[in-house]
Order: C-alpha cells, then sequence, then structure tokens
C-alpha cells in the first residue's frame, strides 16, 4: 500500500522495526538489575529505587500464588497512581495473570460489570476505596481484597458476614521473600484487560497481550529520539488505569529507566503546583491530556517557571486545539506532539514529528509498522483518497487481539486484519492525519452530515466562550438537530443572539445551532474527552425523546 507519511518521519526514525520477545516484566527485570540504586518513583516526597520495587513485586507475587492466583487468572486493579499500583501491576504481570484496570471513579453497576464480565476474584485497592467497593461485592465473585492502608479507615470499615477477606498489602509484601520470583509469563499471553470508558454503551475489554503492549512502547521509543539522560524524571499524571498513562507513563518509563514522579489525584485547581514541580524535578517527558497543556499555558505566572527541561511534551487522549500548540511553543520555544491512540491498540498509533514541520492540527504520521487508511463511513471497504473524509482504520503490533468474551464486537471492529476505529478522519497528501469526530457523534441534519467539531471550532473562537460542546438531538422533521453547549467566561452573560450571528458569520446555515444552551461546565472523562453522552441524556432524556 502506499505510505506518503514515511517521507516526513524525522531523520534515523526508521520504517520497521526489530522487536524483542520479553514480556513487561521483562523490562523492569532488566533495569532493575542495570539501575538498582536509581529512583523508579517519587510519591510525597518518598523515593523508592528500582531495586526496591522489584523486590516488592517478588514479594507480592507469591504472596499472589500463595492465595491461589495462577497464569491467566484476572485480578482488578482499582488504584490512582502509586508506588502500590506500579508493584501490583508487575507482581500480576510476572505470575502470568491478567491486570484488569479500572477507573477509580467507577462504582454501582458498572463496577460490578467490570468484575464479573472478567471474572476477577481478587481486587487490590486503597482503604479509601473500600466502602465503594465492599457496596457492590456481594454482587461479585470476588473472594480477597488487597488493600493499602494510605489513610488508615481499614479500622473504621465493618464487615458483613459473608463478605471477601480482607488482607494488608504493605504486610502481605513483607511477610513473603523479596529473592527473585521466576517469570511465568511470556510474549504471547494476555496481560491486560483494557475496559474501555463505556460512555457510548455497554463497556467492553480490549484484550492486550505482552507483545501488543511491548511493540508499543518499542514503536514510541524510536520515535522521540530523545538520547536518556540517567534516571531522568517524567511527570506521571495521567492514570496508569487509563491506556495512554498505562504504556507511556508507567511500561515506557521502566524501559526507558526513568523516575516516575506519580500524582494521584490531580487537582485542577493546583496548576501553580505543576509549574513548581515542573521547575523542581525538570521531567524530560510530561505526557497529558490537552486540557492540562491549557491550563498550563494560560496561567498567568507560566512564564516565570522554566519548562525548558521538558524534551518530551506529548498530548494524547483528545484533539490538541491549535492556540495551545502556538503558546506552548511561544513560551518553551519547543512543540507538543500531538498524538492519537486507542485502547484497542495498546495506546498510540499516530504522533506527530518532534523535530520536523507537523501540519497544524494533525495527530500526526503513523508508527513505525503502522499502516493506516481511510475508508467509506458505508461499507467500510472502498479506501478514500486524500482529503476525503472517512472512518480511520490501522493494522499493527501494538493492535488488540479482540474483546474479552463478545466475539460479536470483536468481528465488527476487526475486519480482514484492520482495527476500524469508529473515527471520522482524513488524510492528506503528506501522511499526515486529522480526526474529526467519532462516527457515533456525527450529526445528520436535513441530510447533511455535520460533524460537532467544526461548530465547535468556530464556537470557541467567540471571545466571551470559554468552553462549548455540540450534540445532535433528535428532531421529527430534521432528522436531527444541532445543539450547542456553551460555557461563558468569567463576568460575560450569555448572548444567545450573539453566539447565532457569530456562527452563522462563520457556517454555513445547516451548521448553525438550532439551540445554544448555557452550563457552568462541560462533562470531560479522565483524559480530556467530552461526554456527548450525558449531554444527550441531559437533553433528550434516557430514551432520548426530546423535551417540549
Amino acid at each position: 500500500m502506499n505510505r506518503p507519511w514515511l517521507k516526513n518521519y524525522d531523520k534515523d526514525v526508521p520504517a520497521t522495526l526489530d522487536y524483542p520477545d520479553t514480556s513487561l516484566p521483562g523490562f523492569l527485570i532488566r533495569t532493575a538489575a542495570d539501575q538498582p540504586n536509581d529512583i523508579a518513583t517519587t510519591f510525597n516526597d518518598i523515593d523508592i529505587t528500582y531495586r526496591e520495587i522489584n523486590e516488592k513485586v517478588n514479594g507480592l507475587a507469591r504472596a499472589l500464588k500463595s492465595m491461589g492466583v495462577k497464569k491467566g487468572d484476572r485480578v482488578s486493579i482499582i488504584l490512582p497512581n502509586s508506588p502500590t499500583y506500579v508493584i501490583a501491576s508487575y507482581a500480576i504481570l510476572k505470575i502470568g495473570a491478567i491486570v484488569v484496570d479500572i477507573n477509580v471513579m467507577s462504582h454501582g453497576d458498572e463496577l460490578v460489570t467490570f468484575i464479573n464480565d472478567s471474572d476477577s476474584k481478587i481486587v487490590i485497592t486503597l482503604d479509601i476505596f473500600l466502602k465503594n467497593v465492599l457496596g457492590i461485592i456481594k454482587k461479585t465473585g470476588v473472594e480477597k481484597i488487597i488493600f493499602h492502608s494510605a489513610y488508615g479507615l481499614e479500622k473504621k470499615i465493618e464487615l458483613e458476614k459473608g463478605s471477601p477477606a480482607l488482607e494488608p498489602f504493605n504486610a502481605l509484601v513483607e511477610a513473603n521473600s523479596k529473592e527473585n520470583f521466576p517469570l511465568a509469563c511470556s510474549s504471547h499471553d494476555i496481560a491486560v484487560l483494557q475496559y474501555t470508558s463505556g460512555s457510548t454503551g455497554t463497556p467492553k475489554a480490549a484484550v492486550l497481550t505482552h507483545r501488543n503492549i511491548v511493540s508499543n512502547i518499542i514503536q514510541v521509543n524510536s520515535w522521540d529520539r530523545v538520547s536518556t539522560r540517567g534516571n531522568s524524571a517524567v511527570i506521571c499524571i495521567i492514570p496508569f488505569f487509563h491506556v495512554f498513562g498505562m504504556t507511556i507513563c508507567l511500561h515506557l518509563s521502566v524501559f526507558k529507566g526513568y523516575r516516575m514522579i506519580l500524582l494521584p489525584m490531580f487537582d485542577w485547581s493546583s496548576i501553580i503546583d505543576l509549574l513548581k514541580m515542573v521547575k523542581d524535578y525538570r521531567p524530560i517527558s510530561f505526557p497529558a491530556v490537552p486540557a492540562l497543556f491549557a491550563a498550563l499555558v494560560s496561567h498567568p505566572e507560566a512564564a516565570k517557571y522554566s519548562l525548558s527541561s521538558i524534551e518530551i511534551a506529548s498530548g494524547g487522549g483528545a484533539p490538541l486545539p491549535v492556540w495551545v500548540q502556538e503558546k506552548y511553543e511561544k513560551l518553551t520555544g519547543k512543540k507538543i506532539a500531538a498524538s492519537y491512540g486507542l485502547s484497542e491498540a495498546s495506546s498510540a498509533t499516530h504522533i506527530s514529528p518532534f523535530q520536523g514541520e507537523a501540519a497544524q492540527g494533525s495527530i500526526g504520521l503513523p508508527l513505525p509498522d503502522t499502516d493506516a487508511k481511510i475508508v467509506d463511513i458505508k461499507t467500510g471497504k472502498k479506501d478514500c483518497p486524500p482529503g476525503e473524509i472517512g472512518e480511520l482504520i490501522i493494522k499493527g503490533p501494538q493492535i488488540m487481539q479482540g474483546y474479552w468474551k463478545n466475539p460479536k464486537k470483536t468481528g465488527k471492529v476487526l475486519r480482514g486484519g484492520w482495527l476500524y476505529t469508529g473515527d471520522l478522519a482524513q488524510m492528506d497528501k503528506n501522511g499526515f492525519f486529522y480526526i474529526l469526530d467519532r462516527k457515533d457523534d456525527l450529526i445528520i441534519t436535513s441530510g447533511f452530515n455535520v460533524y460537532p467539531s467544526d461548530v465547535e471550532k468556530v464556537l470557541i473562537r467567540h471571545a466571551k466562550v470559554k468552553d462549548v460542546a455540540v450534540i445532535g438531538a433528535p428532531d421529527r422533521i430534521r432528522g436531527e438537530s444541532i445543539v450547542a453547549y456553551v460555557v461563558m467566561n468569567e463576568r460575560e452573560n450569555f448572548d444567545r443572539k450573539n453566539l447565532l450571528d457569530h456562527c452563522r458569520e462563520h457556517l454555513p446555515e445547516f451548521k448553525v445551532p438550532r439551540i445554544i444552551m448555557q452550563r457552568e461546565e462541560i462533562p470531560y472523562n479522565r483524559v480530556g474527552k467530552p461526554l456527548r453522552k450525558i449531554l444527550r441524556d441531559e437533553y433528550c432524556g434516557t430514551d432520548h425523546t426530546p423535551k417540549k
């Protein structure tokens, strides 16, 4: 197939790579042997070396094995970024079991679904989440809960008769030998069940093997072309339970022997603290969602804090606005590398060049050994020429094996070796790709296709608008109506007519919203994607019947 993107690769980035036949714990074993006294994690001003992390992994692996956990079993992790997560993840993987990543905000029926669908018999969590977990545990088959006591709350938890046994994390680790635990996993074994957000339907788990994730780490490592500076720091603010954080922050850092500066739950009102952290730790890498970069560059004191140490600033999880890129480059003299990935691809499939020129607003170029193309929306079989909008499909060694216990949904997205992403996109003649919207978010009004992002880009340029999200709502006449939710800047009044006039000035009439509503804030998930389903439900009701 034609690969126009190859000619725009940075110098020395190869088109194809060699991938080691290893598992993820193999990286930790190697790094602990080569850099035993280097810092692996910094958490609440406490440093843990790679040797210590590896020893704790061995201790927990023995504890899990003594509990009956064997190769192929699933163990759920409900933890924020912390040394506990790092130790738990590698211990599970080392004994050949499978990590089930669960968002710490999950609760109720959603949490029950994750645990039961994966058939997890053990959950590893934090004491502050115990009440949430115990509230649903009788609806699951969980037999043991391993918890890290960060706040001493376990003393206040009263267990009902028949509840799973509670096991303290630290006591289990310390009670077992720290001697090397024999590696019981291979590159072709399943490593992770990565659940999708579930914002557009029933949650489903992408099945990722060690080889899938290892391949993605090697691909990303080949791309940045930055020579490792010893035990350089990485700001780990993206949650490890998200595929972006898991691969790019956790496993890539261990592969490179970086020092992970762990932030468990970031307070968005404390941007100044993050700026100080960057100044103090001088990280070489800072992966973050575009919304966080936007907050950083918009802070009135941003220029006072040096961001010059960051050689690898990568934005993922959502589109990177052009104005954020421009402001960051003006502030630092460097670029944010826009990227694109998804749970089904172990994380990244596209990244902008770090050195060469990137097309504005694009998600960059396909990584080495990654093929991508745009196909027609209706059949998914016809290739679209450069500039034409269609569905993005991807092929590469990082692509998942399928959805866990769900052959029907697997068959819909994996066809002929290609992953059908469900994202509407286009490719230019130079091989740069652009994401427009989710296929599911496409609005068809009076026979016209309207992409929410087209309308959002116009509204966000209004001087009085702080944030915006656009949805399609059922309309008996038009099929769907365009509904825009806007958040106004402080001390700015909401003026619907003025906003509509602004839209009419920059958009054809069929793209002008029929309804513009004010909202205090736009709901986002943890990686900065607007939750349009929440807005649709809010406007239409859960049965999507328009409110009168």
